[in-house]
């Protein structure tokens, strides 16, 4: 298993397709896990890399996002939410991801996800678009 991260203070970079941007800021549901990722919510850290380059990485593979925003890993953890380094390497569609970590929401039931994303959302926009 791959190591937890700790410092609570460390912000997670989450990338938002620009079609779940409504009057400029992210809907909720992009904080929680899309029905193809088994629990586990794709981010970046922010001690590895920055809003830019987490952003710049993830269109370089031909994915969309429209903004980015990040919660701090004691957000998650006051969720109960664990999250840990998750490096990604490279594959014929996407370049390695030093920074790419997992927020793991195994641990509650998928029922109380859309909650804990919508609390998770107001903390990220409470911290505003860190890129662009």
């Amino acid at each position: 298993m791959s190591e937890p991260l700790t410092n609570s203070d460390e912000v997670l970079f989450r990338q938002i397709h620009p079609n779940c941007i409504q009057n400029g800021e992210p809907a909720s549901d992009r904080f929680k896990p899309q029905p193809n990722d088994a629990g586990l919510m794709s981010v970046d850290r922010s001690a590895l890399t920055d809003a830019a380059a987490s952003h710049a990485l993830y269109i370089s593979a031909g994915r969309k996002s429209g903004a980015v925003y990040g919660v701090t890993v004691g957000e998650f953890i006051e969720e109960a939410i664990n999250c840990r380094n998750d490096p990604l390497e490279a594959t014929e569609d996407a370049p390695a991801n030093s920074a790419h970590a997992l927020a793991d929401y195994t641990s509650h039931e998928e029922r109380k996800w859309k909650n804990i994303s919508k609390r998770l959302t107001l903390k990220a926009k409470a911290r505003g678009c860190l890129h662009p």
